[in-house]
């Protein structure tokens, strides 16, 4: 499978509100043109689409941390239903551990029942409960 990854534009944001199940999870564009989750405080870190063809398959979004915090966090992964178990979610995750190799990069978003995935992706779940790639 060879999915594209790129950041998420406004022009993609219809496509990319359309796909998840939880529709809180909503896209916008900040004044700024930045791609922010709709009711988020904080500025955006990353977004990311993930696309095969015309068709938008899921995305990753994160919100910065503090500089003195050390990592950045995966606040959201939204995949669309038809589209699971085709590694698009390895793909997202992938693209953001590329573009901060040097970052701990925690889940912020994440199931317990997902703890096997993040693991397969070299995640490990830390003392204080989080998903973490870094020891």
């Amino acid at each position: 499978m060879t999915f594209d990854v790129r950041p998420i534009t406004a022009s993609d944001l219809h496509a990319a509100n359309a796909i998840g199940e939880e529709k809180q999870w909503k896209l916008i564009a900040a004044p700024s043109g930045a791609i922010c989750l709709a009711g988020e405080d904080r500025s955006p870190a990353f977004a990311y689409l993930c696309t095969e063809g015309d068709t938008v398959l899921g995305w990753v979004y994160g919100a910065c941390r503090p500089p003195e915090s050390g990592y950045i966090a995966v606040d959201r992964i939204i995949v669309a239903p038809q589209h699971r178990n085709r590694g698009v979610a390895r793909a997202l995750i992938a693209h953001v551990l590329a573009a901060f190799p040097d970052t701990e990069v925690l889940m912020a978003a994440w199931d317990h029942d997902l703890v096997a995935f993040y693991a397969a992706l070299g995640f490990h779940q830390a003392d204080d409960g989080t998903m973490t790639n870094k020891l």
